[in-house]
């Protein structure tokens, strides 16, 4: 066998043998019919539906990227219908913090108007009340004064007179 091995492995590369040759073709024919109806077919249904589910991928994804704009621009709508909400009510806010703020000036002054009309009142009554009392000491003084310098007691119609006069020159003078 040794012999055999090396008779053959002195043949060459280039050493065609026809029966090799025959052999070859005949299975790689029996390959090829048995890939066409078995293997092929299930290969080309595999890629078939992989091609589906990536074509109803892309579509999801399409679809999916179409929703993500939508929603994309309904939140952008609704940020800014919230904006224009907000500086609506900082606008309302302002102009209701405006108007208390002029309502407490106007109570406030009104407040002091009164204090004012109030007091100019009660002074007006201190002030009477003092011409009164000084009008009071006077006619006493003039009495007093009078009874002293007559050194005599003075009825009631003296008493009058006397007063009214001294009242009367006493107003003259303030």
């Amino acid at each position: 066998m040794s012999g055999a091995l090396l008779a053959a492995a002195k043949g060459g590369f280039t050493d065609i043998n026809p029966a090799t040759i025959i052999w070859t073709w005949v299975s790689f024919g029996v390959t090829f019919f048995i890939l066409s109806k078995v293997a092929w077919p299930m290969l080309a249904r595999k890629m078939e539906e992989r091609e589906l589910r990536i074509a109803e991928g892309l579509k999801k994804a399409e679809e999916a990227e179409a929703r993500a704009r939508e929603l994309a621009a309904k939140q952008e709508q609704i940020f800014e219908e919230a904006r224009i909400q907000a500086q609506k009510f900082l606008a309302e806010s302002r102009a209701m913090a405006e108007n208390i703020k002029s309502e407490m000036i106007n109570g406030a002054q009104q407040e002091i108007a009164e204090l004012r009309e109030r007091a100019k009142k009660e002074i007006a009554l201190e002030q009477a009340k003092a011409v009164e009392d000084l009008k009071r000491a006077t006619v006493e003084l003039t009495l007093e004064a009078s009874s002293r310098l007559l050194k005599r007691e003075l009825r009631d119609e003296d008493h009058l007179r006397l007063a009214r006069e001294v009242v009367e020159e006493v107003a003259l003078r303030l």
